[in-house]
C-alpha cells in the first residue's frame, strides 16, 4: 500500500485544511453573517445543484477511472476519451435541465412557504449545474491520471476559499444578498478553469479521436458499464442528498431554518469520513488494475487493511467531535444545538460504514458492478421511504434516524454479498480491538474533570488526550503494521535525522 499510503495521505492533510476553512464557512461566518433562512437557501441551492450536475454527468467519473486504462495509448493520447466522456455528461445535462425546467411548478410548491425566497434563485441554479458538471469531467479524467492530489486541493480547499471571499464580500457590503448568492453558485467554473489548465500544462488537453475505439468489441462494454454507472451514481448522490431535500420538502413550517441546522449536523459528519473519501479515490484506480491482472490476494489484503485503518482513522475523529459535541455547539446560534443529536446519530452510523472498509470501491472496479448499481438503488428506495415515514413522526431527528439505519443495513448487504462471491471480508481482530480501545479511551476522557473554563482550550485538550490515549496502545501493540509505518517514516525518521 506505499503508492496508496502517500496519496491518501496527501489527500487526507488536503481535505483537512479544507475542513478547517469549511468549518470557517459553514460553521461560523455563514450563520453568523446571514439570517438562518438565507443560510437554509445556501445549503439547499448548493444541494440541488450539486444532485443535478452528478445525475447529469451520467456516470462519467466510474467510466473514467475503468476504461482509461483501456483508451491510453502513446501513439493517440486518450484517444478522443476526453471528448466521450464530455459528450456523456452534456447529453445528460441536457436532460435533466429540461426536466429540471418542466417540474418547476412541482418543485416550487414543495417549498411554498419560502417561494419568494427560493424562486429568485431557481432559473439560476442550472448554470451552477454546469459549472460544477464540468468540473466533476475534467476531475474524473485527472483522477484517472492518477493527479488526486491536485483535484483533490480543488474541491477541497481553493472552492471554499472562493466561498469564503464571497461571504466577506457580502458582510463588508461590497455586493448585495442576490449578488453574493450569484457568486456563490458559480465557484465551480473557477475550480473547472484550473483542471483546464493543468491538462494544458501536461500536454493533456487533446481531443484526438481514434475510430479504432468505437467499435462494438469497445463500446458497447463501456456503454453497458456506463448505464450501470449511471444508475448507481445517480442512486448514490440522492442517497447523500434526499434526507435535506425531503427535510425541506415533507416539513409543515420553518423548511429553510430546519434545512440549515440539518446541513450544519451533515456537515460536521461528513469530516468524519474524510478519510475513507481519500483512500478511496487513489485506490480505486489501483484495485481495478489488481482486478485486471487477477491479483485477488492483493485486494483481499486491501480489504481488510483498509478497514483497520478506517476504524482507527475514524474512531479519532468520531471521538473528538462526540467528546466536545456541546462546547463546539455553543460557538453557534442557541437554534443550532438541535444538531447534537443529529451528529450523534449520523456519526455512529458512518463510524460503522468506514470499519466495513472499501467495499464500494471492490464492486465498482470488478465484474459485479451490476450489483452494486441494483443495490444502490435498494438503499435509495429505503431511505426514500423511510424519510417518508419518520420525518413526518420526529422532524430532522427522524431524517438522521431514518438514513443511519438504512446506512447501516446497506453495509450488512455489501459485506454479506462480497463475502459469498469473493470469498473476501473486511474485519478482524485488529478492526475489533480499535474499536474496543477507541470505547475504553472515549469513556477515559468523558469521565475526567475537566475545569477548564476557556472552550477552546477545553477542546483542544480533550482531543489531544483522548487521541493521545487510543493511539498509544494501537501503536505499541502494533495491530496495524501501516499506521506504525506511517508513523515511522514520517514522523520518527524525521526527528531522528534531527
Amino acid at each position: 500500500m506505499g503508492i496508496i499510503q502517500r496519496q491518501a495521505l496527501l489527500n487526507t492533510i488536503i481535505n483537512y485544511a479544507g475542513v478547517l476553512i469549511g468549518f470557517l464557512n459553514v460553521v461560523i461566518l455563514f450563520p453568523l453573517f446571514l439570517s438562518q433562512e438565507e443560510f437554509g437557501l445556501t445549503r439547499l441551492v448548493l444541494s440541488i445543484a450539486t444532485t443535478m450536475a452528478q445525475l447529469s454527468s451520467f456516470g462519467v467519473h466510474r467510466i473514467a477511472v475503468k476504461f482509461f486504462p483501456i483508451f491510453r495509448t502513446e501513439a493517440h493520447k486518450n484517444n478522443g476519451f476526453l471528448s466521450l466522456l464530455l459528450i456523456i455528461s452534456s447529453v445528460g445535462f441536457l436532460v435533466v435541465t429540461l426536466l429540471y425546467i418542466l417540474l418547476k411548478p412541482k418543485i416550487l410548491q414543495f417549498y411554498i412557504d419560502d417561494s419568494a425566497l427560493f424562486s429568485n434563485y431557481y432559473n439560476w441554479i442550472p448554470l451552477a449545474t454546469f459549472g460544477f458538471l464540468l468540473f466533476i469531467v475534467f476531475e474524473s479524467f485527472l483522477q484517472a491520471l492518477r493527479k488526486t492530489v491536485f483535484t483533490n486541493l480543488l474541491r477541497n480547499v481553493v472552492i471554499r476559499i472562493y466561498w469564503l471571499g464571497a461571504i466577506l464580500l457580502y458582510y463588508i457590503g461590497y455586493c448585495t444578498f442576490f449578488q453574493f448568492m450569484l457568486i456563490y453558485m458559480m465557484g465551480y467554473f473557477l475550480t473547472t478553469a484550473f483542471c483546464m489548465i493543468e491538462l494544458m500544462k501536461s500536454s493533456e488537453f487533446v481531443f484526438d479521436t481514434n475510430p479504432n475505439f468505437y467499435k462494438r468489441r469497445i463500446l458497447k462494454p463501456l456503454l453497458n458499464y456506463g448505464t450501470y454507472s449511471i444508475l448507481s451514481g445517480v442512486t448514490l448522490i440522492l442517497v447523500i442528498n434526499v434526507d435535506l431535500l425531503m427535510i425541506g420538502a415533507l416539513l409543515p413550517e420553518n423548511k429553510l431554518e430546519s434545512v440549515g441546522i440539518y446541513a450544519i449536523a451533515t456537515y460536521i459528519v461528513s469530516i468524519i469520513y474524510i478519510p475513507s473519501n481519500a483512500l478511496a479515490r487513489i485506490s480505486a484506480p489501483i484495485v481495478a488494475y489488481d482486478w485486471k491482472h487477477k491479483n485477488f490476494k492483493n485486494i483481499a489484503d486491501f480489504y481488510k487493511k483498509s478497514s483497520v485503518i478506517l476504524a482507527f482513522l475514524g474512531i479519532v475523529i468520531f471521538g473528538c467531535i462526540a467528546l466536545n459535541i456541546d462546547d463546539l455547539l455553543s460557538f453557534m446560534k442557541p437554534e443550532f444545538s438541535q444538531a447534537k443529536y443529529i451528529i450523534l446519530i449520523l456519526g455512529f452510523a458512518r463510524l460503522f460504514d468506514m470499519a466495513s472498509g472499501l467495499n464500494l470501491v471492490i464492486l465498482t472496479v470488478t465484474r459485479f458492478y451490476r450489483a452494486e448499481a441494483l443495490l444502490a438503488v435498494l438503499l435509495l428506495l429505503l431511505v426514500v421511504l423511510t424519510n417518508l415515514i419518520f420525518i413526518p413522526i420526529y422532524g430532522i431527528y427522524g431524517a438522521a434516524i431514518a438514513t443511519a439505519a438504512v446506512f447501516l443495513f446497506f453495509n450488512i448487504i455489501v459485506f454479506i454479498y462480497i463475502w459469498k462471491k469473493l470469498n473476501m471480508q473486511p474485519y478482524s481482530w485488529a478492526t475489533l480491538l480499535m474499536v474496543l480501545f477507541g470505547f475504553i479511551s472515549a469513556s477515559i476522557i468523558y469521565f475526567l474533570p475537566f475545569t477548564f473554563e476557556n472552550k477552546i482550550v477545553l477542546i483542544i485538550s480533550k482531543s489531544l488526550l483522548f487521541s493521545g490515549l487510543y493511539f498509544l496502545p494501537v501503536y505499541l501493540l502494533k495491530i496495524s503494521p501501516d499506521i506504525n509505518l506511517i508513523v515511522n517514516k514520517n514522523l520518527l525518521n524525521k526527528v531522528r535525522k534531527k
